[in-house]
């Protein structure tokens, strides 16, 4: 992962955070204020917090994803076996079928066996 990539990925949590922290601070004077608040149970305050931490961290993934799409990719790299003329792979591919499969024995455990 790239530098920017760390940086946004810490400005989306950092976003996330302070968005919970937000709604349960809104929904904590809600609480304090409203004639039904006997009612309301105080986990529920994190809850909905955190609810809207995952839907503003989510938004901002879907932003990013946006962005990603309209940027240019990079060039994929390039790697030795695609470097390679292609009649050395074939050549590598009828070796390769014309040689039998055998397994290595070991002497000693043949002599463990019979």
């Amino acid at each position: 992962m790239n530098r920017w990539r760390k940086l946004w990925v810490f400005v989306k949590l950092v976003a996330a955070f302070a968005a919970c922290l937000a709604v349960a601070v809104q929904a904590f004077n809600y609480m304090l204020e409203s004639p039904d608040a006997a009612q309301m149970h105080p986990l529920s305050i994190v809850v909905v917090g955190l609810i809207f931490g995952f839907i503003t961290y989510g938004i901002l993934s879907l932003i990013e994803r946006a962005i990603r799409g309209f940027l240019p990719h990079p060039d994929p790299v390039t790697t030795t076996v695609a470097a390679q003329p292609q009649t050395e792979l074939e050549e590598e591919a009828v070796l390769a079928e014309e040689q039998p499969l055998a397994l290595s024995t070991d002497d000693s455990t043949q002599q463990k066996n019979q």
